[in-house]
């Protein structure tokens, strides 16, 4: 979760109370997303050292099942555990809304160039820089062939294709993550000439 959060905005992960409002201290910060679960410290007081180090601060709360919104801190915002990264940020661009990249999407496949996050539904996979660039391509032309001299232009800016075992592996890896989301998408092979995204329920 909070690895994708560093591909979209600057994060600073703290582990305690007075980590936290050292780091605070030292840098003014957007908003302060608090794990409820993992703290160990006296909740509502930590939220009054917050709002006196920082009147106006953007709270922002990840809940436990089993805790009561009505004994919580008052937040701008909150989700209940288990979320996903995409739900995260999906939610904090309301709030943070100046980060927010383009997300592109084909039939329910929706990729987040920025947070390298590709998702269908609630389920999601997190690519490599280079994996979601060739996630990207495929999205923006699907159903088209895709030879691979121009997948490797387009991901790697070359016209080299004396090699292209990297390409095969990226593929590979994409067709993984396109599995693990359990949509019907796929990346279909075109022998001797390339590659095209497909939906075969379509």
């Amino acid at each position: 979760m909070y690895p994708a959060m560093r591909h979209q905005y600057e994060v600073t992960l703290v582990q305690g109370r007075r980590e936290a409002l050292a780091a605070l201290k030292a840098q003014l910060h957007d908003l302060v997303l608090i794990d409820v679960p993992a703290i160990r410290f006296n909740l509502a007081r930590f939220c009054d050292d917050l709002q006196a180090y920082s009147p106006g601060m953007t709270l922002f709360l990840l809940l436990s099942p089993d805790k009561q919104l009505e004994n919580m801190p008052q937040a701008q915002d909150q989700l209940t555990h288990p979320i996903t990264s995409r739900q995260l940020l999906s939610r904090l661009s309301r709030l943070l809304p100046e980060q927010v990249g383009e997300v592109i999407a084909w039939e329910g496949l929706q990729l987040d160039p920025v947070a390298y996050a590709l998702g269908w539904q609630i389920a999601e996979a997190f690519l490599t820089p280079k994996q979601a660039t060739l996630a990207e391509s495929f999205i923006r032309a699907p159903g088209e062939l895709l030879s691979r001299a121009r997948l490797m232009a387009e991901v790697w800016g070359t016209d080299y294709l004396g090699d292209t075992r990297t390409l095969d592996v990226h593929i590979y890896w994409l067709r993984k993550a396109l599995k693990s989301l359990g949509g019907p998408f796929k990346v279909e092979t075109v022998r001797g000439k390339g590659y095209r995204l497909i939906n075969p329920l379509k």
